[in-house]
């Protein structure tokens, strides 16, 4: 669970309409802080979705609009025009790593992906066990901020 500091920084930034990358080694407690908490804790309307394999990236470019009620929207720029109208929203993608894997287009997704990072109103909150700038795709790297789960920024609960 992530400490106080922190996760005050974090709602902050969400609230705000900016773009964190939540990352740190496995069983940290970064899915559990997400799902448990912060998606309680605020009042963006926000979608969760899981890339745990297996999962198919198409997929996740259908869900995204049908999970904002956008259900007839069909081509892509239509959607993040839609989505950048209105309140602030929040989409979290965990296990983003994942998507390096499964994705046989993975710059073109990272640019659909991109485009809504890019909106005023809308957060992307990426959970993933390693930093963006791994990746190597500067341009979509950038617009995130780092926040590292690691020992020193969370509380451990025996299992």
């Amino acid at each position: 669970m992530l400490r106080y500091k922190e996760y005050t920084w974090l709602i902050g930034k969400l609230k705000a309409g900016k773009n964190v990358n939540l990352w740190g080694k496995q069983d940290i407690g970064k899915t559990f802080t997400v799902k448990n908490c912060l998606l309680k804790d605020i009042t963006l309307k926000s979608v969760y979705l899981n890339l745990e394999y297996p999962f198919s990236v198409a997929h996740l470019f259908d869900v995204i609009p049908m999970g904002f009620d956008l259900y007839y929207q069909q081509d892509w720029q239509n959607i993040v025009t839609e989505l950048s109208e209105g309140f602030n929203r929040l989409l979290v993608i965990d296990n983003f790593d994942r998507l390096h894997f499964v994705s046989d287009s993975f710059s073109d997704d990272l640019l659909r992906l991109q485009h809504l990072a890019k909106l005023e109103n809308f957060s992307l909150l990426l959970i993933s066990r390693m930093p963006l700038r791994c990746f190597h795709f500067t341009g979509f790297a950038n617009c995130f901020e780092e926040l590292e789960l690691n020992e020193t920024n969370t509380w451990t609960f025996g299992k």
